[in-house]
């Protein structure tokens, strides 16, 4: 089981489906693709603080490693320090990027995935809301069968 965050759009959602579509859902744990490639994956979700950070890091640790004169495994292992943050903190650093734009944090949801976890927040978040029901409008006339049927009682207004 997973923990997945729900982050509800800039002013708010009506209770539809159509505003469902707005909502951001994200997975906390570790990230492999912001692992391998956290320069990429921040700039494609957008957090350009994080993004200005990482930066100033490996520019702050190769210029450490080579003041150390650190050579082969040790200078990797040096330079992958910011990956390793970056993979380990992206979904922090995305919900916080999130909320820069204006989006609020809904709910926490535990889900083996996505589609369940979406499954669970919204079962609760439409059951919410007043259920507008069609009722019918009432006629004129009352409702009387075109033939009558066989039976032990009789009709109301039926003749005798």
């Amino acid at each position: 089981m997973q923990t997945w965050l729900i982050y509800e759009p800039p002013g708010g959602a009506a209770r539809t489906l159509d505003d469902a579509e707005r909502f951001v859902v994200l997975r906390e744990g570790f990230h492999k693709l912001a692992f391998l490639a956290p320069a990429i994956w921040l700039i494609y979700r957008r957090c350009w603080m994080a993004l200005a950070l990482y930066i100033a890091a490996e520019i702050v640790l190769a210029l450490i490693a080579q003041g150390l004169e650190l050579r082969g495994g040790s200078a990797l292992v040096f330079a992958l320090l910011p990956n390793l943050a970056v993979g380990f903190e992206a979904s922090w650093l995305r919900a916080r990027a999130l909320e820069r734009r204006g989006y609020s944090y809904a709910a926490s949801v535990f889900a083996r995935g996505r589609e369940e976890a979406e499954a669970h927040f919204f079962t609760d978040w439409l059951a919410d809301q007043p259920r507008e029901t069609a009722r019918p409008q009432p006629s004129a006339a009352p409702y009387r069968p075109a033939q009558p049927a066989f039976s032990f009682f009789p009709q109301p207004g039926a003749a005798r």
